[in-house]
């Protein structure tokens, strides 16, 4: 199906990326032959192929019709709502609408590849009113675990839709404006046709907890500790950084940060206006020059990314600190499904070192989430009274488990959000209509290739295969005249007289001699027998498929 056109009567809703996974959220609204995007994310790593870091939604769908966009609006600058912004612009070419704080952040990802200076962004304000194209839209101020977080009220002539972006309730977030309550309970009078609403803790009992909730704990654990003190949280979580900066300075300790991407966020929301009231930061050379019991470093690589500042401590590798016996390292983040392992070998490299690590519990509640629980999406739906939900932002686990919700808390109509699956909101009650081409992108160098690339697939094979490359220099009749030149890499360990290449090498010397005074034969054909039969022999001996190359030179 090829992107329509929407009528005048019509408003159509599509995603193609975040419905269906956890991050690279892309959402599409269409109307009156006009199209607007509301956030171009990413996610990192890919469930299938390990080898691949950075993925985004493939828009192959929209590419043609980019003259139809009217505008790309970021509720906010997580990575999963704005990371693909400079590698899809280029494509798009259509004004970008985001907050101080998002374009910031923007700004900086388009100075790394050349852009800043060709794309549009307007700046919008929290609680303002703003039109992109034939969309009349409200900007409402949210909570979130990122500063300036932003739901869409959307206005059509056909109807309007509350996109939530992502949220929680949290009366008391510390930082930022925080969740526009009044204006939200307002909605229930405004005949909102539908509400697009985050999934992520659907099966999350009870509510998310207020950042005020972290407070004490977070006090009483620094307070009890006699060494240093390391918390790690997400470089983007601002709020978080700043309760933990107060705790610190409250407690007579000197504040460090470490990582590059905390001093980032950091100088950024100071660019904004944020974290004025804190005392500049030790850097990270001067740490050393503190008492142990002096100093909280709050750094990055909660998530044990090989990179992160965090592991580099952990495995004795970062050039300025250390980690020693008795000191904290605190957890002040969630476990991003798919990274348990790292994290846990992180962990165990960091108890080795003598480290107490302390992680968030019930009982000891040192981070809260950023989406709403249960209780928090019914006081939602009690708010906007939607006539339908449409669950996004979430694995199909969830997002199914969303309309179930929703349906029982008395919500009439509910659908799934699905990537590719257009769903028409007006006229007639809304329903899926059709499907369109989406998938992933993968940033594979200076590239962005489909996922199910045959070079993605290659370099999946190898990594679990290995590879064969063989080369035979024959005379007419077929003769070798040398020994095969044969490189077999990751495909077996050699073991006493076991060696995989010279296996290979007498497996090919044998078997060409059936094709000598061939001459009838095509030399294509001869390559194509030879390879199914070595193939078929590497599968017998190693129990392998690996990708594999073979070549026939003929010296005449």
């Amino acid at each position: 199906m090829n992107l329509p056109r929407p009528k005048n009567d019509e408003l159509m809703f599509l995603p193609l990326g975040g419905s269906g996974e956890i991050g690279m959220n892309f959402n599409l609204y269409g109307h009156a032959g006009k199209w607007l995007i509301v956030d171009c994310g990413v996610t990192f790593g890919d469930p299938l192929y390990g080898s691949v870091d950075v993925a985004m939604p493939d828009i192959i769908s929209i590419e043609e019709h980019a003259n139809s966009i009217s505008g790309l609006l970021l509720t906010h600058a997580h990575e999963d709502h704005i990371g693909a912004v400079h590698h899809l612009w280029p494509y798009l070419r259509c004004p970008i609408y985001a907050t101080d704080f998002a374009a910031e952040v923007l700004i900086r990802k388009l100075k790394d590849v050349g852009l800043e200076k060709e794309v549009e962004i307007n700046i919008i304000k929290i609680d303002s009113k703003i039109k992109i194209g034939p969309f009349d839209i409200e900007i409402i101020s949210m909570s979130h675990s990122i500063i300036e977080p932003s739901s869409a009220l959307i206005s059509t002539k056909a109807g309007t839709v509350f996109h939530t972006g992502d949220w929680k309730i949290d009366y008391n977030p510390q930082l930022g404006e925080g969740i526009d309550h009044k204006r939200l309970k307002k909605l229930s009078n405004e005949n909102i046709l539908a509400m697009v609403c985050d999934s992520t803790n659907v099966l999350v009992e009870g509510t998310s907890g207020s950042e005020e909730d972290v407070i004490k704990p977070l006090t009483n654990i620094i307070k009890e500790s006699k060494g240093r003190v390391f918390v790690s949280t997400f470089a983007s979580n601002v709020t978080r950084l700043n309760t933990l900066a107060k705790i610190g300075l409250s407690l007579g300790r000197k504040v460090a940060l470490v990582g590059q991407s905390m001093w980032r966020m950091t100088e950024i929301a100071k660019a904004c206006g944020y974290l004025s009231n804190l005392p500049s930061f030790v850097s990270e050379r001067d740490i050393k020059n503190f008492d142990k019991d002096k100093i909280l470093i709050i750094c990055t690589g909660s998530q044990g990314e090989p990179r992160g500042a965090l592991n580099r401590i952990a495995h004795g590798t970062h050039r300025d600190v250390t980690i020693s016996n008795e000191d904290t390292v605190i957890f002040s983040s969630r476990v991003i499904p798919g990274n348990e392992v790292s994290i846990s070998e992180m962990q165990n490299r960091l108890s080795e070192l003598g480290a107490n690590i302390i992680e968030s519990t019930n009982d000891c509640l040192i981070h809260v989430s950023g989406h709403p629980a249960k209780e928090e999406l019914a006081q939602m739906y009690s708010w906007v009274k939607p006539k339908t939900l449409i669950a996004v932002h979430g694995e199909t686990r969830h997002i199914n488990a969303h309309v179930k919700y929703a349906l029982g808390q008395q919500i009439s109509n509910a659908i799934p959000g699905r990537n590719g699956s257009l769903i028409q909101l007006a006229p007639g009650e809304p329903r899926f209509i059709g499907e369109l081409e989406h998938g992933r992108l993968i940033v594979d160098g200076n590239d962005l290739i489909t996922r199910n690339s045959e070079v993605i697939k290659q370099r999946h094979k190898m990594m679990y295969n290995g590879s064969v490359h063989a080369v035979l220099l024959v005379d007419n009749d077929y003769n070798l005249l040398s020994d095969p030149s044969v490189m077999a890499a990751g495909l077996a360990e050699i073991i006493e007289d076991d060696n995989p290449e010279n296996f290979i090498k007498n497996f090919i010397k044998d078997d060409i001699k059936s094709y000598y005074k061939s001459k009838k034969l095509d030399k294509n054909y001869i390559e194509d027998s030879m390879t199914l039969a070595l193939k078929r022999i590497i599968k017998v001996k190693y129990m392998k498929r690996p990708l594999l190359k073979l070549e026939i030179n003929i010296l005449n």
